[in-house]
């Protein structure tokens, strides 16, 4: 084929997620990685602060929210017209990346999401219906993971004999108002999307020293038992060690034996369970703690 039209925006990214964007790393972010772990020379250590900390500060605009820690940021990508010389620029790290066997991938697309900041050459963008993605989800997204966690755990209420009358608390009753109350600092929803549609849900929420509470694990009924499910829990489990949390609790209908099979399954351990009179059912507790000697890359 002649003529052949370069794809217009370039990303080098690797294959772990970024809390503050809940997409994959970026390069930058995946070097940092292994500079955490201990894993790079002090030679490298230097040529990755002068690429990273003093060229691309110098010759690079930085985007403004750059500057804010939140998580929930647009990703970045270089415009493929006017930033050849500043991918070349990166090669060092690429090295890096593959000496120490962390896989990356080099992404060439024309529609790379929905464009909020642009200069002469990058775009920073956010893609809320990459197929097969976790990301950090925010108010907009509240009635899609609403409605998500309702449909979910409507087969629970069904197997339980649940109904607004004798358990109006339930998760498959949850309004839009109960859930948009749980949104504060500290708390953290995150989504599934597969094949551009939100199907999968959990949030934790920071409980304070060191231990988050995972909340509303959720998939639709339709996208089950393809391993979403267990995609969410370790994303949680990473996001909750890259938060410096040692543990995830829990809360599960105790006498939900094939749920509670699953968690043990990934990890987790039974801690008790409490009997509310509000409830027509037991609770049972559960957690997962972060391996003490477990270094996150």
């Amino acid at each position: 084929m002649n003529n052949i039209i370069p794809l217009k925006y370039v990303r080098i990214q690797g294959r772990e997620t970024a809390y503050r964007t809940g997409m994959l790393v970026g390069i930058f972010a995946a070097v940092h990685r292994l500079q955490q772990a201990g894993l790079l020379t002090d030679e490298e250590k230097a040529v990755y602060h002068e690429i990273d900390q003093v060229w691309f500060e110098e010759n690079l605009p930085n985007p403004p929210f750059y500057d804010d820690d939140k998580p929930g940021k647009p990703i970045t990508w270089f415009k493929t017209a006017t930033s050849g010389f500043m991918v070349e620029k990166l090669q060092p790290l690429m090295d890096m990346l593959e000496k120490y066997s962390k896989p990356y991938d080099i992404v060439y697309t024309n529609f790379p999401g929905r464009i909020v900041y642009e200069d002469e050459w990058q775009v920073a963008v956010y893609s809320d219906n990459a197929p097969g993605r976790i990301r950090l989800l925010t108010a907009y997204h509240l009635p899609m993971y609403a409605e998500v966690i309702r449909q979910s755990f409507a087969t629970v209420a069904n197997e339980f004999n649940l109904t607004k009358k004798n358990c109006p608390g339930h998760t498959s009753f949850i309004t839009d108002e109960r859930l948009a109350r749980k949104i504060k600092d500290g708390y953290y929803p995150f989504g599934y999307f597969a094949d551009g549609k939100l199907v999968g849900f959990a949030s934790l929420t920071d409980m304070g020293s060191g231990t988050y509470e995972m909340n509303d694990v959720s998939i639709l009924p339709e996208y089950r038992h393809f391993g979403y499910g267990k995609m969410l829990l370790n994303f949680c489990k990473g996001k909750a060690k890259e938060l410096g949390g040692c543990k995830i609790t829990i809360g599960i209908i105790e006498g939900n034996t094939a749920l509670k099979k699953w968690y043990v399954t990934n990890g987790f351990v039974h801690t008790g369970t409490r009997k509310f009179e509000h409830l027509p059912f037991a609770v049972g507790y559960m957690e997962w703690e972060v391996e003490k000697n477990e270094l996150v890359i």
